[in-house]
Order: structure tokens, then sequence, then C-alpha cells
């Protein structure tokens, strides 16, 4: 025991690299990154995943390694774990886009409010819709398979082993435009009903000119997207679930892991 305790010097670089690929996680997963934590309890957490993590993947790496060759493996295993979590951020940003569709149409969206989990002001929509899906990913266990993501890369890409190319520059092309989709769909049937709304709404103004349809119409297209999205929201659970589920696979099959491996269920 005694010996073992002198080796511990010789096994600080390979610690820091495990701590570094966890540490990327951290700062591009949603929920972990926001500033409402605080940093000592964001920096508690990537210690104890590093001292899970750094007794089964030791051996991946020798002891001696010189400052040369340390240096330029942390930033390439900080770059590992951030496209996991910076993936997953990406598809989750979906909800923030349908929520901004359906706040413009409604003409809601110059009543905006500051996302604390990203210091930026959105609608209220947007952030109504982004409570959800982030509820939906937290009860599907997304946190869980985000983490086994990261976990799983050291098979694939052990330690000193990580070259950058090209593919993880379309793996967060493919995830930006996975979000885009997810925020249509989700904002899809407000807007159809907005639509149909607006069409009636010029109807009337054609037929009727004494109606004012203006202040008619806005209270009418405020009252119907906040009453289409509670309804259309409540209802699309298995939508948010499998665009999460896909998005999940398809960091998985970027980062060349099985995308099979785990499942996300309510």
């Amino acid at each position: 025991m005694p010996w073992q305790i002198l080796d511990i010097p010789l096994w600080l670089p390979v610690f820091a690299l495990v701590l570094f690929r966890l540490t990327g996680l951290v700062v591009g997963a949603p929920l972990l990154s926001s500033t409402v934590i605080p940093v000592r309890v964001r920096a508690a957490l990537v210690l104890a995943l590093a001292g899970l993590t750094f007794p089964l993947v030791r051996a991946q790496a020798p002891a001696d390694i010189s400052m040369a060759v340390l240096l330029p493996a942390l930033v390439g295993e900080f770059l590992i774990g951030l496209t996991v979590g910076l993936g997953v951020t990406i598809l989750l940003t979906g909800a923030e886009v349908a929520g901004t569709l359906v706040g413009q149409q409604a003409g809601i969206a110059l009543g905006e409010i500051i996302n604390p989990a990203f210091e930026e002001p959105v609608t209220v929509v947007s952030q109504l819709y982004s409570i959800v899906l982030m509820l939906v990913f937290l009860i599907a266990g997304g946190m869980r398979a985000m983490v086994a993501a990261v976990l799983d890369t050291y098979q694939v890409i052990p330690l000193l082993k990580f070259s950058m190319n090209e593919s993880y520059l379309m793996l967060l092309v493919e995830l930006l435009a996975a979000a885009l989709v997810l925020g249509i769909r989700m904002a899809g049937p407000v807007l159809i009903a907005l639509f149909v709304t607006e069409a009636a709404l010029g109807f009337l103004a054609r037929t009727i000119p004494q109606l004012n349809v203006m202040s008619v119409g806005f209270t009418l297209r405020v009252l119907l997207a906040i009453g289409m999205a509670g309804v259309t929201l409540g209802l699309s659970q298995d939508l948010m679930l499998g665009a999460v589920q896909d998005g999940i696979e398809m960091i998985r099959a970027g980062m060349g892991l099985n995308p099979d491996a785990h499942r996300l269920v309510i």
C-alpha cells in the first residue's frame, strides 16, 4: 500500500486527461452548463465522475507522459466531451425555435424574458417549450444516456488517441438541422391554426369593414396560440421523446459507438 501511494504523482497526467474529457461534457451539456448551478457544484461533479472513471481507463495511457504530449492531448480530450455535450444542447434548442416561431406569429414576441440557462432573452412561449422539452429529456434518462455516451467513447477513442477530423463538425451540423426540424414539427399545429385564423380575420375585414379586426385579431391570436400550445405540448410527448432518442443515437454513431446501446423510456 505505501508503494502505491508513492505512485500517485505519476498518474496525475492520466487523471488530468480523464478530467478534461468530463469537463468538456459539463461545459457543453444542457443544464449542467447553466450558470444557475454554482461553479463549485459543477467542479465537484466533474471531480467525482473523474474519480470513478480513472481506475477503469488508466491502463490506456502510460504513467510517464511528457508535457509536449500532454498539452495537445488535454485539448483533444476536452473536445471529445464538448462535442457530446454541445450536441445535446444544440438538439434541445429546437424547443426555442418552436417557441420563437409561435411567438412571432402570435404577436407576443416583444415580451421577452431572460433564460437563465443560456443568459439570453427569449419569449415566454420559447421558455415554455424549452422547459417541457427539458423535462422530457430528464425524465426519459437523457442525462444518463449523455454521460454514458462520453464514458463509452473510451472504447473507441482511448486516451492519447484523439485525432481531429471533419466528422465532428458534420455531427454538429446534422444536430443543428435536426433541431430545426424538431422546432418546426413542434410549432406546426399552432402555426396552422394561426394561419387559418389570419385567413378568417382577413375575410371578416373584407366583408365587415366596421369590425376592428386589428384589436380583436390580436387578442384572438394570443389566446389561440396559448391554447393550442398547451394542447399540442400535452400530445407531443412521443414526438419529443423520439427526437431526443434520435439525437442521442446520432451522437453515438458520430462518435463511432453503437447507437442502440441506450434507449430512452418514459
